[in-house]
């Protein structure tokens, strides 16, 4: 990722993006249609190596926040088709670029950050499979932030006159757009809330929760072993979490002597889930996972009602 004023092409296929493509492929997921042998993410019969039939992390994502039908899951899926992929440390738009899209993440890690004359970074947002990194409703005349991948990825470039669109013919996925713009605004509360009030030790064991949870939600986990995989560097959780390396390898030690945790390799396993949740002050309840929101038209009728 470029912490000085670079202008990446983003979207040219360079050696870098294809090495990124067939590290995706090896892993047994041919996301991107303009990789060699590959596939098109959005199409709805999208199998993995298994042939076992895979779904797109944003319908999987949104199936939460909405009871979506097979026609609006048909709709939202057309919203995906223009893909492509990017090698890691790269830039989609660069501070004062002028964006020409919603990007979606549909594999590998990213996240808006902001970095001072001093070159210290800040990562404002983690960005997983499934999450629009921005508002689905408008985009900025010009980025006041990056937006940057931290693996290598497959991002999905969605227009925002085709979201309203979409959220205009069917209420259910209007629904479901709202609360994933909810949810995230709710992630970056309690992400200052963990930089002003939580101790280190706090701090990563309530974002280990929280990833559980988020990567649970578009299939990422293991849950027989409550594991799953943790690409980014503890530089990248140092960004994130406000503290420098030192502070983060000793939480990570603290963690781990408490038996709560294990890493191994780039696998995070949780083995004591009530345990961390009651070190970290993790309350689930802003990740909104209760249920469809409830939205109601000038008359009182619940727009869920809908078939659409």
């Amino acid at each position: 990722m470029d912490r000085g004023n670079r202008r990446p092409e983003a979207f040219k296929e360079t050696h870098v993006q294809r090495d990124a493509c067939f590290a995706l492929v090896r892993r047994g997921r041919v996301l991107c249609a303009h990789c060699p042998g590959g596939d098109d993410p959005a199409s709805p019969d999208e199998a993995n190596h298994k042939g076992v039939p895979m779904v797109h992390p944003f319908l999987r994502k949104l199936r939460h926040g909405a009871r979506l039908t097979k026609d609006s899951e048909e709709i939202l899926l057309r919203l995906t088709q223009s893909s492509r992929c990017i090698g890691a440390r790269e830039d989609l738009v660069p501070v004062g670029g002028q964006p020409h899209y919603l990007p979606l993440l549909v594999e590998g890690w990213a996240c808006r950050y902001t970095t001072l004359e001093n070159g210290r970074r800040q990562i404002i947002s983690l960005f997983l499979p499934g999450d629009l990194c921005e508002p689905f409703g408008a985009l900025p005349r010009f980025m006041d932030h990056p937006i940057g991948t931290l693996t290598p990825a497959v991002i999905a470039r969605v227009r925002t006159d085709a979201v309203r669109n979409a959220a205009q013919l069917s209420p259910r996925i209007e629904e479901a757009l709202w609360w994933d713009l909810l949810v995230a605004s709710a992630i970056e509360r309690e992400h200052l809330v963990s930089l002003g009030r939580r101790t280190a030790t706090e701090r990563l064991g309530h974002l280990f929760c929280e990833l559980h949870l988020r990567l649970g939600l578009v299939g990422l986990v293991d849950e027989d072993e409550l594991s799953y995989e943790m690409p980014i560097t503890q530089a990248d959780l140092g960004d994130l979490l406000g503290m420098s390396m030192v502070h983060i390898n000793r939480s990570l030690q603290e963690l781990r002597r408490t038996g709560m945790i294990s890493l191994r390799g780039r696998r995070l396993t949780i083995h004591s889930l009530e345990g961390l949740r009651e070190l970290s002050f993790f309350d689930a309840g802003y990740l909104h996972l209760f249920g469809p929101l409830s939205l109601l038209n000038t008359d009182g009728s619940d727009l869920g009602t809908t078939t659409r």
